[in-house]
């Protein structure tokens, strides 16, 4: 890669004469010549850069900094058509690497100011400027810069207002940034543009969805998979992702969603069951997920991947993921294999997973983004179990267990509403690992403020009918109280509008509503929330440890099934079933008796961080024990229906 120096003509000196002195060390790195060439450049040497340059690519003719740096060299000494053409190879070949699309850009923004085209020539050259920059706002989505990505989507629409592609890359993004409105529009634009485009239609869709409108969405994926049969968006979303909404729903019974998902599962016959691997030694876990990354569920895995005993267990994980970060980098520190698998085909990731020669596999995701559960539909590993990411059945034939505890599943009601086994822990399915930059816990704000403070940081789409109206219930019965709820999505004025529309409906007026958008460190809020409420039929997991770890009480509704017995699980581990109801009038009793014991607050919040580090939650010795026994049993003792 084209090197960044200071100007210092004595500093690049010093660096040339590093390099060189390297080179005659180790004189067969590439890497070193693509850097000698790049201060040899900025030195004006151009001649001898070239020069090696050119001798450097006939020994790596693929090296990726050579090519780039010759194109470089191209560029900045005038040779603009032969830069333009290695640029351009370079963004066909390499369609992720983001400086060749910044300097092919300028090239043709050049090209354009020169006043020397034809009106024909200009909007050619306007055009392929509008493609490139759309194709480097994929490229930087895919690396996780999403207001850049957004910024080179909204410069191609300022050379071609017309291109579809860019409109509908726009609203993909704008979605991701909690703007859901403005995503429709742009969604819409693509689609008035170009009626045919399954990607606009499946982005539509997700806009539609995000904002609660389910039924058109599913309109939306369907246009999408008839237009385009392999669009693997929308076949997601209007397939397994349709099943992760369903939880979301307060007009469904436990035993209907449970329905839904053993319908969408009859589509995935059992697989044929392979060849056990011989149990001699240690055993080999594989852990698959999309979110081995900054995500609400490696709060609760990384833990484990570092604390499972090495002397009994071997770990392989499958990143289905693009692009690494600081929790992607600590897990690959590991002693276990961590394999980058999102470009693999569903054949190919499961040749990959046999290869490895597991004795079980664990799934992370589910119905969740990132997930693989077509591939593993065709069972790649004899004991295949699935935990945490997706905290429901699966419907899929092909898993034999999910991993759950008691509290979440009891075992009386358990069995009806899974299409897998339970396997147990003996305590929470939860381990929590808080954040390590967390803010200390403050004085209960009631103290100063004089009225009680709700809060909700749970994910909007988790309030449904059914919450507002017992949260508006609440808030009409204690006097003065106020609700603060924070979320991505509240930063589109039609989604807040939407939801202080609701409270409205129940009577609650809307300045007792503190409606913000998702911050950098939302930790932070809880410091003016005094208690916690969860959602329902969907409870928050990440969510409740946090408020609770930031000393934050949380009030939680035991509901019929998995996703609703979250809260359960989590307030039992740490002995706070006192905020646990279990029907919607327990629900508004308890906020009411809780409410009005201010001092009982304020000694619960100083002491709760203490409490919360001192029980089997954040035990990360004693849950990875509990976790091994369970591997253990489940692949001793697989399912009896095969």
């Amino acid at each position: 890669m084209q090197s960044e120096y200071m100007n210092s003509i004595e500093e690049l000196n010093q660096i040339l004469d590093n390099i060189r002195e390297h080179i005659a060390t180790v004189p067969g790195d590439v890497d070193a010549l693509a850097d000698l060439a790049a201060v040899l450049a900025q030195l004006g040497q151009t001649e001898e850069a070239l020069t090696m340059l050119l001798s450097a690519l006939q020994q790596c003719p693929d090296h990726l900094g050579l090519q780039h740096n010759q194109a470089e060299l191209y560029r900045n000494t005038g040779m603009i058509d032969q830069a333009e053409s290695l640029f351009t190879k370079l963004v066909t070949k390499y369609p992720h690497f983001v400086p060749a699309y910044q300097s092919l850009i300028l090239i043709l923004v050049g090209r354009l100011e020169t006043g020397q085209l034809t009106t024909g020539q200009f909007a050619e050259v306007s055009r392929q400027i509008a493609i490139y920059s759309s194709n480097k706002g994929n490229a930087l989505l895919d690396i996780g810069q999403i207001e850049s990505a957004e910024a080179a989507y909204v410069d191609a629409l300022k050379y071609w207002p017309d291109y579809p592609a860019a409109h509908s890359n726009l609203s993909n993004v704008s979605r991701m940034m909690g703007q859901v409105s403005k995503a429709e529009m742009s969604a819409r634009t693509a689609l008035a543009l170009r009626p045919d485009f399954a990607g606009a239609w499946n982005n539509l869709g997700t806009a539609l969805s995000e904002q609660g409108r389910c039924a058109e969405a599913m309109g939306c994926y369907q246009r999408a998979l008839t237009l385009d049969p392999g669009q693997d968006g929308a076949r997601h979303n209007a397939g397994s992702g349709s099943l992760f909404l369903q939880l979301y729903r307060d007009d469904l019974t436990v035993d209907q969603v449970v329905k839904v998902h053993r319908e969408w599962g009859k589509s995935y016959p059992f697989a044929a069951l392979p060849e056990a691997v011989a149990l001699t030694g240690k055993l080999r876990v594989g852990f698959i997920s999309g979110d081995f990354r900054e995500h609400s569920v490696m709060y609760f895995v990384e833990a484990l991947l570092e604390k499972l005993d090495r002397t009994k267990f071997e770990i392989v994980c499958y990143a289905n993921q693009t692009g690494e970060d600081a929790v992607t980098r600590r897990i690959k520190a590991l002693p276990l294999k961590l394999r980058q698998v999102a470009a693999l085909s569903d054949t190919d990731l499961c040749d990959q997973i046999r290869e490895d020669q597991l004795h079980i596999l664990i799934d992370l995701s589910g119905h969740t983004k990132g997930h693989r559960v077509y591939a593993l539909a065709n069972k790649p590993v004899r004991v295949m179990a699935h935990w945490l990411g997706y905290p429901f059945t699966s419907g899929l034939p092909a898993f034999d267990y999910r991993i759950s505890d008691r509290w979440a599943d009891p075992e009386a009601s358990a069995a009806e509403q899974h299409t897998e086994q339970l396997a147990y822990l003996t305590g929470s399915q939860f381990n929590y690992r808080p954040k390590a930059d967390a803010p200390e816990v403050n004085a209960l704000p009631a103290a100063s403020n004089g009225f009680i403070t709700f809060g909700s940081l749970n994910n909007i789409q988790k309030l449904n009918r059914s919450v507002v109206s017992v949260w508006s219930q609440i808030l009409l019965n204690i006097p003065d109280s106020r609700l603060i709820l924070q979320n991505k999505l509240l930063a589109d004025a039609g989604v807040a509008g939407r939801i202080r529309g609701m409270f409205e409906a129940f009577g609650v007026d809307a300045a007792r509503l503190d409606c913000s958008p998702a911050s950098l460190n939302h930790l932070a809020r809880y410091h003016e929330i005094d208690i916690a409420l969860d959602t329902f039929p969907y409870n928050g997991a990440t969510t409740t440890c946090e408020a609770l770890w930031m000393g934050v009480p949380v009030l939680a509704l035991a509901g019929d099934g998995s996703v609703g017995r979250m809260g359960a699980s989590i307030l039992s581990a740490i002995g706070m079933e006192s905020w646990l109801a279990n029907s919607v009038g327990d629900y508004i009793r308890l906020a009411q008796r809780h409410s009005a014991l201010p001092d009982n607050l304020a000694l619960l919040r100083k002491g709760l961080r203490h409490r919360m580090a001192g029980s089997r939650l954040c035990d990360e010795e004693e849950f990875a024990v509990d976790f091994g026994r369970c591997l253990r049993e489940m692949v001793g003792f697989r399912r009896v229906d095969r």
